[in-house]
């Protein structure tokens, strides 16, 4: 669930963006005068109150606010982010716009792009290195582009083309390391989403990427590479090492794995003990399959796992 922050004005945006009060004659000036905020006191309102569709419907007041929107968000990247989740999703009393959404991504991303193919420009890989950003501007430069990628694969705000939200996601793991991107590419070509083809090497490849970068889920699906020998050779001992890895930073289905390893004795010797551990562990975390192993194993269980049975009873 997106949270919203209240949008920051400019300072002194109302000072410097007064209305042009020649055209008006004598009386109206007079009585607008009476009606007219203190500076200081309108722009703290706001400030304190209004939402993105406040602004927006401020920008139709006067033709001297009619860009109140974007000089805002211009302010900062964050500002940036928020009015295009706003416009994407329709929230902060904004209407949906999901193209103009996509526009301002494109531009918070900081990657230029083709306006005919929406493809991000070749270089963009080695962009990070060009970048005079900080490590925060980066996460939201590449959080950017997964959204983009996302926008391609669901046809939001532009034409859906996975072959350019391919291009884009990986944009966002070269410029920000991002882990969750490299899972996201790993798990389109291990499926064959969106009508890319089913590539288990590259899928590997990718998920290897998010594993470095301590992708848990990345590590379980290269875990899984490595048992089965999908997109890499068949190899026991690394698939351990990588469900070792998720099933200490807590995935459930990690654990079960690597109990099934030690009950199955896949590269390590055979033991029902360290199976049933792992598996007693696994099945605090709500794993059933985990449960039903140790229905299996429960007289070994039972002397190993104190309080298996309370669990397996739930």
């Amino acid at each position: 669930m997106i949270t919203y922050g209240q949008p920051s004005l400019p300072s002194l945006y109302f000072e410097t963006h007064k209305p042009n009060t020649a055209a008006i004659n004598d009386d109206d000036n007079k009585s607008s005068s009476h009606q007219e905020l203190p500076t200081e006191l309108f722009s703290h309102c706001l400030t304190s109150y209004a939402n993105w569709g406040d602004l927006a419907k401020l920008a139709c007041v006067q033709k001297t606010w009619s860009n109140i929107v974007t000089e805002t968000a211009h302010q900062s990247s964050e500002l940036q982010w928020e009015l295009a989740m706003a416009l994407l999703n329709g929230d902060c009393g904004l209407e949906k716009a999901p193209r103009r959404a996509v526009q301002i991504l494109k531009e918070l991303s900081h990657v230029a792009s083709d306006e005919i193919t929406g493809l991000p420009a070749n270089d963009s890989i080695f962009l990070k290195q060009n970048m005079n950003a900080s490590c925060d501007d980066l996460m939201i430069y590449s959080a950017a582009m997964k959204k983009i990628a996302q926008c391609y694969l669901d046809g939001t705000g532009v034409e859906s083309n996975a072959d350019v939200a391919v291009e884009w996601m990986e944009a966002a793991y070269f410029v920000g390391n991002d882990s969750d991107a490299a899972h996201e590419l790993g798990i389109i070509y291990e499926k064959g989403q969106h009508g890319i083809d089913i590539d288990v090497v590259a899928a590997a490849e990718w998920f290897e990427r998010g594993a470095e970068l301590n992708n848990v889920e990345s590590m379980v699906e290269l875990g899984l590479c490595f048992e089965i020998g999908a997109g890499v050779e068949q190899d026991d001992e690394k698939a351990l090492d990588w469900f070792t890895k998720a099933a200490n930073l807590g995935h459930a289905l990690a654990k079960f794995s690597v109990g099934e390893i030690f009950e199955e004795a896949r590269g390590v010797p055979q033991s029902d003990t360290e199976a049933c551990i792992w598996y007693f562990d696994a099945a605090q975390n709500g794993c059933q399959d985990s449960k039903l192993a140790l229905r299996r194993l429960y007289e070994i269980a039972r002397i190993v796992v104190p309080g298996v049975t309370a669990i397996l009873n739930e």
